[in-house]
């Protein structure tokens, strides 16, 4: 049985975060994004030799990315997908939130994605 890239999985992750935050499920559509951010965060990763198979290691694959994209922006947007996974815990943001910091995930995946095409 063949599994779905990091790539497709994260596409996949994002479409299921709206399917939920379209049910109001804003946990499920948290988890979701994070996912997708995470899945994105591994594509590059795996691209590049580097470890990603623990927590912290995504936010240190993130770092390097941003430092030498110049792209600050890269940072800001998995925090924001690390919001959305505390979200999954603590419930703690309403659908404008959640709504918003998808976009934020949608946008990270854009650009990581752009990212490793040109690796």
């Amino acid at each position: 049985m063949n599994r779905p890239s990091h790539q497709e999985q994260s596409r996949t992750f994002l479409a299921q975060a709206s399917e939920e935050l379209g049910k109001d499920d804003l946990r499920q559509a948290s988890e979701k994004g994070w996912g997708a951010a995470s899945q994105m965060v591994k594509a590059v990763a795996d691209a590049r030799g580097w470890e990603h198979h623990r927590h912290p290691s995504l936010f240190k694959v993130v770092r390097q990315v941003a430092e030498e994209a110049s792209d600050r922006e890269l940072r800001l947007m998995f925090d924001a997908a690390g919001e959305l996974h505390s979200n999954f815990y603590d419930g703690h943001l309403d659908a404008e939130d959640v709504r918003v910091r998808l976009s934020d995930v949608a946008n990270f995946i854009d650009k990581m994605n752009a990212i490793l095409n040109e690796s």
